[in-house]
This record gives structure tokens, sequence and C-alpha cells, in this order.
């Protein structure tokens, strides 16, 4: 079954349709016209009034600020003169300031009264302040313009005011430019004089250090002491490295001779120093002691190979030859003991003089080294004050070049700031500008009313339309049953609850057919028993379940309608039967349900009314009874509609709800409010009963709506030309709770 599923509820307040913006136009255009009358015509003649009567006149003038001339720095190009952009965008805005300044205001103020032409507000206590509250200075961004207006009744006044405030303006500002020129320029020659003192002193000093001798060869005997300096650094080089060469051979040779003279051995002396051999190489007795000896070694040897080692002739040759290698260590003893002595003497000797040379030329370096630096700080001492000379000289060529160039500039140069366009005498009056304002104002009005129309739409919280229902409920639509009154074919004593039957060639029958055969079609499965219900009683659920139940009767349907409003039954009045047993009965046992079921005047529709009303009719709807009777007349019947109470006011139906297929839940247009329906969709969802759709009873057409639109069309259509008599025994119209 199509429905929706519980617990699932729409939203609060949907956007509206262009379909139903146009339905508040059409339902309260009056109101439109209302808005558009008293504000866009009375608004338009009261701006045609102001116009005429009084009326505002402007008058405004344009100041420009260019790049300013400031003193110049002497070191920059004229490229370089200007300020940079975000200062000379503070420089403008606070001339825009400076004209508001009060000396300006009050100059021309005095002026004004002098000339009888001051305005009536600035006639007070301190008009000053008036003046600069109605005076609009405005820079424009990024600009050079400052644009300064007035606004007031009298359009001479105002041409003046402005005139005057801006000429004040222009004076102010040329008296402190040339007063700021005039100190600049006092400040300028003043530098010159004390530039010029300073110069005179530095040139004494410079002819004064030019006099004396070591100046004027301050050059040339600083190269030469600088070329000594570096010729004794060498010599200086050369003697440290002999000093260490000579200091080395003789703590070499102590060394050796030492340790010989413990180890009794002078061979390391000797091959320390190579000339000892070659002293002892040419000495001539150690020549021949050497040669003696080895002729001795060689007849020995002779005398060993000829006579053997025992031989007595041997042992004398040996005793020779060791006598004669004696004599030779002896003699080479004595040589090196001479060698040591001479070389020691001559070793120390070198280390003496080398050190002695190393410390003369030490002496000297220094010496040369002091004389080279006194003659650098004299130069240095001079350079400085010739670069001081020079210095002072070139600051002062600059403020005598500043001076002339300031004044140049004074004689060819225009001010920075100047009126660009004078005020003019204002012609047409500035305010009101009534091709501006009429259009606002007739757009603001009809705006206004629309804005209103939709503010009353928005507060009226009733379900009015078909789409409150669909769009603000969230209930599916079944039909729409127009309030009797508006169909003129119908006479006002047309008992509605039997229209289906009594007139079933009016709309409101043909709303009830539509009705029934969305309900056949609201769901894939079969939809035979419904309960009627409503959210308050009097929103017609009884009229609609009854028309229903006509309806399908009128189709071939066998149906039986139950009355199971116990509190407030209608249906026993409606059909005219008799009301002695009913379904209080049934449902305690005290008569059958053949006994109760009434057949009616329409053929297929059995009726069965409420009976005697019980004491609890919750409980006795609820119990097991109502059930097992709903699924017996089921199977009796094709259709079974059960009229239930209200949902919101007793909870008769809440054991019902789940009993039945579907459940209609009826609205009456203009009485029940959103929320008042959504809190019955709400129960129903909460009952786990299944909404089949809703009805939107007694709909009122507005002039040249859909519903007036569809009466005439309808019975166009049916062919049906005058009114529709009513039919039957004369009935109330509705119900108590119809």
């Amino acid at each position: 079954m199509s429905h929706q599923p519980a617990g699932s509820m729409p939203s609060t307040l949907s956007i509206l349709a262009p379909a139903d913006l146009w339905r508040i136009i059409r339902r309260r255009v009056w109101l439109i016209f209302a808005c558009f009358f008293f504000f866009g015509v009375c608004g338009t003649g009261a701006l045609v009034a102001w116009y005429y009567l009084w009326p505002y006149y402007l008058a405004e003038g344009i100041v420009e600020v260019e790049a300013g001339q400031p003193v110049p720095t002497f070191v920059q190009t004229q490229a370089e003169m200007g300020p940079p952009v975000q200062l000379f965008e503070q420089y403008v805005q606070a001339q825009a300031l400076a004209i508001r300044n009060n000396r300006v205001l009050d100059a021309a103020i005095d002026e004004l009264k002098k000339k009888g032409q001051l305005l009536g507000r600035l006639r007070g206590t301190n008009p000053s302040h008036e003046l600069g509250l109605a005076l609009e200075v405005n820079h424009g961004l990024n600009t050079q313009t400052i644009f300064v207006s007035l606004t007031d009744t009298d359009k001479e006044q105002v041409y003046q005011t402005v005139t005057e405030v801006l000429r004040q303006y222009e004076a102010i500002m040329k008296a402190e430019r040339d007063k700021s020129d005039s100190e600049r320029r006092r400040e300028l020659t003043q530098e010159r004089e004390d530039l010029r003192k300073q110069l005179a002193d530095l040139g004494t000093r410079l002819a004064q250090m030019r006099g004396e001798t070591k100046i004027l060869t301050a050059d040339e005997r600083g190269s030469e002491e600088m070329a000594r300096l570096v010729a004794l650094a060498h010599q200086l080089t050369e003697a440290q490295l002999t000093l260490a060469e000579a200091n080395a051979a003789w703590t070499q040779f102590q060394e050796l001779k030492k340790a010989a003279d413990d180890a009794k051995d002078y061979t390391p002396v000797i091959m320390g120093f190579p000339e000892i051999t070659d002293v002892l190489r040419r000495d001539p007795g150690i020549t021949a002691l050497s040669e003696q000896a080895s002729r001795a070694s060689q007849e020995l040897q002779g005398l060993q190979q000829r006579f053997g080692e025992q031989h007595e002739a041997v042992k004398r040759m040996k005793t020779a030859v060791q006598g004669a290698r004696n004599d030779l260590e002896a003699k080479q003893n004595e040589v090196l003991g001479q060698l040591f002595q001479q070389l020691a003497a001559t070793l120390k000797s070198k280390y003496d003089r080398a050190k002695a040379a190393e410390a003369e030329i030490t002496g000297r370096v220094a010496e040369a080294r002091a004389a080279a630096i006194d003659i650098a700080k004299s130069t240095a001492e001079f350079r400085a004050r010739e670069d001081e000379f020079r210095r002072v000289q070139a600051l002062l060529n600059t403020v005598v070049d500043g001076l002339e160039r300031m004044r140049i500039s004074q004689a060819l140069s225009r001010p920075n700031v100047r009126v660009l366009r004078w005020p003019t005498m204002p012609v047409e009056p500035s305010e009101p500008r009534l091709i501006l304002y009429i259009p606002a104002v007739v757009v603001f009005s009809i705006l206004l009313g629309f804005g209103l129309s939709l503010l009353l739409e928005l507060v009226d919280t009733r379900v009015r339309t078909p789409s409150d229902v669909t769009r603000q409920v969230g209930a599916p639509l079944l039909a729409n049953v127009p309030d009797l009154s508006e169909d003129e074919r119908l006479s006002m004593d047309t008992n509605v609850a039997l229209v289906s039957q009594t007139a079933p060639q009016s709309l409101l029958a043909e709303s009830f057919r539509q009705m029934r055969t969305s309900l056949l079609f609201a769901s894939d499965q079969p939809i035979r028993s419904v309960l009627v219900t409503s959210p308050n009683p009097g929103d017609g659920k009884s009229t609609v379940a009854a028309n229903l139940a006509i309806t399908l009767a009128r189709a071939g349907s066998r149906v039986l309608l139950i009355d199971a409003n116990f509190r407030k039954p209608s249906l026993a009045r409606v059909f005219d039967v008799p009301d002695r047993i009913g379904l209080s009965n049934v449902l305690v046992g005290m008569n059958p349900v053949s006994e109760a079921i009434q057949a009616t005047s329409i053929a297929n529709l059995d009726v069965l009314t409420s009976g005697v009303s019980p004491p609890s009719p919750a409980e006795l709807l609820g119990s097991h009874s109502m059930r097992q009777l709903v699924v017996d007349q089921m199977k009796a019947y094709d259709r079974v509609i059960i009229d239930g109470a209200p949902m919101l006011v007793v909870a008769d139906n809440f054991l019902l709800a789940d009993v039945v297929d579907g459940i209609v839940l009826v609205f009456c247009a203009g009485e029940n409010t959103r929320g008042m329906a959504q809190r019955t969709v709400r129960q129903v969802l909460s009952l786990r009963g299944r909404i089949a759709g809703a009805v939107l009873n007694r709909v009122r057409a507005t002039k040249g709506g859909y519903f007036r639109e569809s009466f005439q069309a309808y019975y166009d259509y049916s062919g049906a030309s005058r009114p529709v008599e009513p039919v039957g025994a004369a009935a109330p119209k509705d119900g108590p709770d119809a």
C-alpha cells in the first residue's frame, strides 16, 4: 500500500513556488494597490511639492593637489623630487582636512558676514562648527582631486559660501607656503655662512702644513723609507737564516763532541763534519805512518804465508805491525784533538758574528719602521685635512646652488595646491532628483505591498490551498472540495452530506468522485477499509465520509458506512435512519451485527449507526470485537467506510488506526493551521497508521481563480445550465461534526 512511512514528516516551511507567489498577488492585490497609492502616489506628490517649494541647491568646487616641490636635497634628480605614492596620498588627505580647518572656516565666515551673505543655519553661536558639519569635502580615491560642496535652499548663498571657503583656503595655503619658503631660505643662508667660515679655517691649517719640509717631501721620503725598510727586511731575513745555521752547527758539534768523549769514539763527529776527514787525509805525518803500517802488514802476510804463524820472524813482524798501528792511532788522536779545538773555535766565532749581525740589522729595521710610521701619520693627517677641505667646499657649492635653484623655482613654478574649478551659480535643484526618486518611490511602494502581502501570507499559517497540504503538511492530496457558497448553481439549503446523491451534476459531487478515483488508485493494493478523521470537530469529516460512501455505492460497490464517533454521531440524521441499535450494541454483545446494519435509500449502501453512547468509547473501539467486526464486514462488503472521531480532540481512533487499510484526513480550508495538520499526520504515523491521502474541504475560490474557472468549465462541459434544486427531505446542511 502506498503511504508515508512511519516517523517521516515534511519540512515546516517550503520555498514558495511561482504559482504560490502569483496566488498571493491575486489574493492581496488590494493591499498592493493601497501601498502603491499611499506610498507611490502620495510620495510622488510629496517629491513634486518638495521640488517646487523647498528645493536644495548644490554648489561644488574642485581642488587639485599635485606632487609637491619640496626643498631639494641637492643630490636628487628632478624625477626624484616628488614624494612617494603613499606619502602623496596622505598629503592629499591632509589637504582635505585643511579645507575644513577652523582658520579657513572662520576667515570665510567673517568675509560672508561683511557681504551679508551668511546662510541662515550659520547664524548661531558656533557658525564655524555648523559650516564644518554642512560642508562636504571628499577626496577621490587614488586621485589628486578634492571635491568641496555645500547644499542648502538659497542658491546664491550656497554659491558664495563655497567660493569664499576656497578663496580663503587658497590664500592661507599661499601665506603658509611663502612663510615656509622664507624660513628655508634663511636656514640655507645661515648654513652657507657657517660653511664659508669653516672652509677658511681649514685653508689656513693646510697652508701651515704645506710650509713644513716634511710635508712638502712627504711622498718622496715615504717612498725612500719604504724601500729602505724593504731592503732591511730582506737583510734581516738573511741574517736570521745565517744565525739559525750557525746556531744549529755549533749546537750539533757540542752534542756530538760530548757523546764522543763519553764513548771514546769520535767516528760520529767525523761523520757529522766531513771537513775533518779531508784534513786527516792530507796530514803528512798521518800519511807516512799509514803507509808504514800498510807495508808492515804486507810483509807480515808474506812471512805468514812462507813460515806460518809460529815462526819467530812472523811474531816479530806482528809486533812491528802493531807498533806501527799504535803510532798511527796516536798521531790521528793528536791531529783530531787539534782539529776539534780549531772547529769549535770556528763554529763559535761564526755563531757570534751571525748573532751580532742579526741584532744590528734588527735595530736598523726598527729605526726604519719608526721613521716610515712617522711619515705615514703626517701624510695621512695632511690628506685628511685636504679631504675635509674638499668636502666642505663641495657642500658650500651645493648650498649656494640650492639657494639659486630655490630663487629660480619660486620665480617659475606654480603652487602645487590650487583651485581647479571654482563653483558656479546652481541653476537646477540638486534635491530632490525627480527622475531618480519618483521611479524609486513607485518601485518601493509596489515592493512594499508585495512584501506585506508575503508577510501576511507567511504569518497566516492556516491551510488554504492544495499546495499547503502537499508541501507544508506532507500528505498526498485526494481531492479539493469547494465550499457550498462558491457554487452558484446550488441552493444554500442543499444537504452537503448527500450532495453526491441529490446533485450528482454539481461540482461538489464531481470533487467527491475525484476523491473516490484518487483513493482507488492511491495504492498498488486495494483499499477496502477506510477511516475518515480530521484534526478538530466541524472540519467536515462526516460529510466527506458520507459522500465517499455514496460515490462508491453509485459506482457499483457494496459499501458499509460505520459511524464510530460515539461522542457526536451524525450519520443517523444524515441518512434519516433510527439509532436505537448501533455499533455500541454490537460491540458489547447486546445485539448481533445483522440487526444493527440498516439499509439506506441509496442502492448498495448500508449504514451502521453509533447506537447508544458508551461510557468509554476508546476502550470499546480498541477492543477485539471491533477488530473482528471490521474483518467480518470486509468479507461481506466491497468497501467499509468508518466515520471516526477527531484525532486531536479524543483518543478514540488511536487503537483503530492500524485496523483499517488506509486513513483519510480531512482538513478544513481556512480553519485548520499547518501546525495542527502536521500534528495530525504525526499522530497517525506514531500509531502505525497508513495515510491514504488528505481532502481539503470547504475551499473558497478567489475571484478569477482556479475554482471559478473550474466551475464554469465543468458546467459548460457537462451541459448543466440552471441551478440544481435541493432533492429529498430537508436535512441540515451539516451535522454537528459535518
